[in-house]
């Protein structure tokens, strides 16, 4: 009895503190919002540096955020370019949480409205801030694996509720990404102490989601991420698939990913799972293309191992498997044209979550608007796959189609109009009252969980920066169509400043750093080491 008793006023107090933290935080977020709402909008006067500063240290942030200039273009289209560029940062900053009674280290909010830490969502927010500062990316992860039950890692915690679900297993990714930064590198203690729960996650998964057949399925669509997918829910969610049964083309795409990752920090500690993990990799590519690939659509589908009917649904699932590697050279030429064909993928505002083409295509949620994580997803894929002028023109409408978004409505949004530049014949759920009343009927605002992946795409794709096993390195993939548009990025972090051009089939690049100067010209496609030394990372 006695026991009981301080069990429950220990839960009491614990309740009673979560919530004084969340008052507080309510606070703190008025006070940001204000402030970060002036940066976002430069039509508005500048925010005093001093405020800015007093911001980034409260948050512990090390360096000022890296900036974009865009020349080439008319000066309208540069702007929205800049601004936005600018904007994501100002927001994504806003959305990081210090520690408190929920997590000692710092976290991240997907979007004020989403106010919890979220397992796919902190894998791509990661990626976010890893030009910004990789020390608040290694705590967005970090916060993840310390929420856990169990073995488990959480769909969602938040001050008061956590969830019976998991979701897209992107950790071990986005923790081998950052591993490529010396860094990180030098810091095994870290990497060992997210291996050793990564690894046991791993073998829950293996334990709980995965089929006879070795593939994958979720217990419920709420874990794929993508709740009110045609491939298993009605559009307001008034009737879900059991999906217990279903053989998923995206779960055991990221479950290859996790494979990888997992083998690759095995041997940067220097572990013996290594061969184990790439053993399981190629089995999961194997059972894919047996089984998930439909020949006469062209594309992988879920697929009941029960009954053997495939789900033909043509959702931006379809094309994951190319981020895996497990098309083959066939297979993936037929993915590469539905990504390209504008009557599929290849919309305006790039590779929406449902084909243009599929009878059940609409503007709301998940059953057709462009989400901009899946969306960087198939970019992986198409360049892993050696698609690299696909992937530079997508990428770049991709980002152009987010900027010019915000140009118009002065914000962000957790999904974009394949077609248009605002968010005018957007829904979020029709029909369902219930989230209608708690998220609102048009894509939620100041959401950078995943959208803020439009500025990595511009520094890792179209201007090429990015770390390969400790080493800095460029493979700018600017489009055709950007021919004479020059990108310039200053990375605070780096103590770079890259400035690269497009001109025929080569791309002209300029690094400087400590007063030195490197002039580059790299042939389209190809990778090229920056040599000359860091410069001192530059603080605010």
């Amino acid at each position: 009895m006695i026991r009981h008793a301080l069990r429950s006023f220990r839960l009491q107090t614990h309740h009673a503190a979560r919530f004084a933290s969340r008052l507080r935080r309510v606070g703190v977020y008025g006070f940001n919002l204000l402030l970060w709402s002036r940066l976002v909008d430069r039509r508005l006067d500048a925010v005093p540096i001093e405020l800015a500063r007093t911001l980034l240290d409260k948050k512990g942030v090390r360096y000022s955020a890296p900036s974009l200039g865009v020349a080439g273009v008319e000066a309208n289209r540069a702007a929205v370019w800049e601004e936005g560029f600018a904007g994501v940062y100002a927001t994504l900053l806003l959305n990081l949480q210090t520690p408190d009674t929920l997590s000692p280290v710092r976290y991240a909010h997907p979007a004020p409205s989403f106010a919890g830490v979220y397992l796919w969502d902190s894998a791509f927010i990661s990626q976010v801030w890893a030009p910004w500062d990789r020390m608040v990316a290694r705590d967005v992860l970090q916060a993840v694996v310390d929420l856990r039950d169990g073995d488990r890692l959480q769909h969602v915690v938040a001050d008061f509720s956590e969830s019976v679900f998991t979701q897209p297993p992107l950790l071990a990714w986005a923790v081998h990404r950052l591993a490529q930064a010396q860094e990180i590198r030098d810091d095994p203690g870290w990497l060992g102490a997210m291996y050793e729960p990564l690894a046991a996650y791993h073998e829950w998964l293996k334990a709980n989601r995965r089929l006879e057949g070795g593939l994958y399925a979720w217990l419920h669509p709420y874990e794929s991420g993508i709740d009110n997918s045609p491939r298993f829910s009605t559009l307001d969610e008034s009737r879900f698939a059991d999906t217990t049964h279903l053989a998923a083309p995206d779960f055991t795409t990221y479950m290859v990913l996790q494979c990888e990752a997992l083998a690759e920090l095995s041997d940067l500690l220097d572990r013996e799972d290594a061969p184990t993990y790439r053993q399981a990799a190629q089995g999961l590519r194997d059972g894919m293309n047996d089984r998930l690939w439909h020949a006469g659509d062209g594309v992988y589908y879920d697929r009941n191992e029960t009954s053997g009917e495939f789900v033909r649904s043509k959702t931006i699932a379809s094309l994951l498997p190319l981020w895996a590697g497990a098309p083959t050279d066939a297979f993936a030429d037929r993915l590469r044209d539905q990504a390209m064909d504008p009557e599929a993928f290849g919309t305006t505002v790039p590779l929406p979550t449902v084909a243009r083409n599929d009878p059940f295509f609409a503007k709301d949620m998940w059953r057709g608007p462009v989400w901009i994580n899946t969306a960087y997803a198939v970019l992986q894929g198409l360049a892993r796959h050696g698609y690299l002028e696909e992937t530079a023109s997508l990428a770049y409408r991709l980002c152009d189609g987010v900027y010019r978004t915000f140009g118009e409505c002065r914000r962000f949004f957790e999904f974009y109009d394949p077609d248009r530049y605002d968010i005018e014949d957007l829904g979020r759920k029709a029909g369902n009252r219930w989230k209608h009343f708690t998220l609102g009927s048009k894509p939620v605002g100041e959401f950078v969980g995943w959208t803020g992946l439009v500025n990595t795409i511009v520094i890792e794709t179209l201007v090429g920066f990015h770390h390969v096993a400790g080493r800095r390195v460029l493979r700018p993939l600017l489009p055709k169509e950007a021919e004479g548009v020059a990108l310039n990025v200053r990375l605070p972090q780096e103590g770079l400043d890259i400035t690269v051009e497009r001109e025929g089939d080569r791309v002209l690049a300029t690094v400087r750093s400590l007063g030195l100067t490197q002039r580059l010209e790299i042939g389209f496609g190809e990778t090229a080491n920056i040599d000359i030394p860091a410069g001192e990372e530059t603080t605010l």
